[in-house]
């Protein structure tokens, strides 16, 4: 199982790949939508962990292009957005979950059990 993590906030990227890995799973990080874009093509995730407000391209965005590229792509929104209209819009995009910053780790590790290593 492969995840590719999204994130301007360099220290959440890395914090959000290392707690995956923790949890026995495979995590990669990008800084930005154009890195991230890059990266979905060349190791193919299974998941991809978004940003919603970037400097270059939204999560939105990104996430609309990886769907045109893998329309099997899951994604979990994590964003320091709390905004019903972004949320809806990212579960009309296909995105399985949306979390809000700062992350509580119990409801994290339980999204993360439930949809990734549950399988459903």
């Amino acid at each position: 199982m492969k995840i590719l993590v999204v994130d301007d906030e360099v220290e959440v990227g890395s914090f959000l790949c290392d707690f995956l890995k923790r949890l026995g799973l495979e995590a990669q990080k990008a800084t930005c939508g154009e890195e991230a874009l890059k990266m979905f093509s060349l190791i193919k995730p299974d998941w991809v962990f978004l940003d919603l407000k970037m400097p270059d391209i939204d999560g939105l965005e990104v996430l609309r292009r990886m769907k045109e590229i893998d329309s099997g792509i899951q994604a979990l929104m994590i964003t320091g957005k709390d905004d019903e209209l972004s949320e809806n819009e990212a579960q009309a995009l296909g995105a399985r979950d949306y979390l809000v910053k700062p992350v509580d780790l119990d409801e994290l590790r339980a999204k993360i059990k439930k949809y990734i290593l549950n399988g459903q």
